[in-house]
């Protein structure tokens, strides 16, 4: 459920792709919530707000409420939110709050580990027996033919600890405190998935080790690495990663909720530890937050080589259960959408909210939502959404 993990829990994981069209039909009702930059978004916007206000009120949806941001140099910028960040007591979602995402997570860890490379304090082709200490390593088969690369684009063959037994655990007792150590166990107790290097499989494991990486070769924790690195560089001024232990929930926070038993329960007080570097709800951000870290990577602003974007999108295929190809680069994913238009960025699950950031190259178009269920399919606010704004930019 909550590591976008696709060999887990894959009603949680699948993306229900539809027509364009088909989806787009949906909308019933305009209105003004959405706010544009320019005057010639402004009819965009009201369809944008349309689509979703019908993905919140449809007979189908599981989540109270999304959020969505879109842009383009040309058409401008739009935000928009409908529905409710928090159902007790009845609060409208707003286009700014924070919520958790998830394993977008996973292209900032990249983008440390990459930075570090630009350094010279590690290589992609290093081994885990040259860049952890033996009682890590010691922890996980093959660990001396198990490169950073592969842990980067999931070819390791680590195995994943997130189950339907470990997501119980955690909305049994939200508060909990998770360690690494922890994880890397519950990893050990299953087999290698294949040889290392020879297949894909996504594994929150393998990020979980890069965060060891970061802390093993600067010193310092893989959440203060991130934050000066790429929150700070790049001015993130609403994204945070909260320590674990740390549960606080804010006026500008919308509340995460996860079906249990027929009804939805609010989890939003799941602790940051629990998926560590790997994602969960260690990534408190906006949705306009997101585009601009997923603009500023690949722009090249966070890297000093032109050659290490390269290398970052250098692409493998991936399995993916949203019946559209997919491939897995270094801590990026890239879909190939209906008609062939292709989105790189990367979804997010955490406890309690699901989350997508997504480019267009060659459109130039960035967009990202929020839902505030996990288990919820993005799908109806994604598609119309991408729909619209590429039509516009043609």
């Amino acid at each position: 459920m909550f590591g976008t993990t696709p060999n887990r829990s894959r009603a949680a994981r699948k993306l229900v792709f539809v027509p364009f069209a088909a989806i787009a039909l949906m909308a019933a009702s305009i209105a003004s919530a959405g706010q544009t930059s320019k005057p010639v978004a402004n009819a965009l916007g009201s369809k944008l707000q349309q689509v979703i206000d019908s993905a919140v009120a449809s007979p189908r949806a599981v989540f109270p409420g999304t959020e969505l941001f879109v842009s383009q140099p040309e058409l401008g910028t739009w935000r928009g939110a409908a529905g409710e960040a928090n159902v007790h007591p009845r609060t409208p979602m707003n286009p700014n709050d924070t919520f958790r995402a998830g394993s977008i997570m996973k292209p900032f860890v990249a983008t440390v580990v990459l930075q570090l490379v630009e350094e010279g304090k590690l290589s992609l082709d290093d081994p885990l027996t040259a860049v952890l200490p033996r009682e890590i390593t010691d922890r996980v088969a093959a660990a001396d033919r198990i490169t950073v690369r592969m842990l980067l684009n999931h070819t390791s063959g680590v195995p994943e600890y997130v189950d339907l037994p470990f997501d119980r655990m955690v909305i049994a007792d939200p508060r909990r405190v998770w360690t690494v150590e922890e994880f890397l166990g519950r990893s050990a107790k299953h087999p290698r998935q294949f040889q290392p290097g020879t297949e894909y499989a996504y594994s929150n494991t393998d990020y979980n080790l890069l965060g060891l990486v970061i802390e093993h070769v600067t010193g310092d924790s893989w959440r203060a690495e991130v934050r000066k690195r790429v929150i700070d560089r790049i001015g993130l001024q609403h994204t945070s990663l909260p320590q674990p232990g740390r549960v606080s929930i804010g006026r500008e926070d919308a509340h995460g909720y996860e079906p249990v038993n027929g009804k939805l329960r609010d989890v939003t007080d799941i602790d940051s530890s629990m998926a560590g570097a790997a994602g969960g709800n260690a990534l408190v951000t906006t949705t306009e937050d997101l585009s601009r870290f997923l603009d500023a990577l690949l722009a090249g602003k966070l890297f000093e080589k032109p050659g290490t974007l390269q290398s970052m999108m250098t692409f493998v295929h991936a399995k993916s259960d949203s019946g559209l190809p997919l491939a897995y680069g270094l801590g990026l994913e890239r879909y190939t959408f209906p008609g062939g238009v292709t989105v790189i960025g990367h979804l997010g699950t955490a406890g309690g909210y699901r989350a997508f950031v997504g480019y267009v190259p060659g459109r130039k178009v960035t967009i990202a939502m929020m839902a505030n269920t996990g288990s919820g399919d993005p799908t109806p606010v994604l598609m119309p959404a991408l729909e619209l704004v590429l039509a516009a930019a043609s």
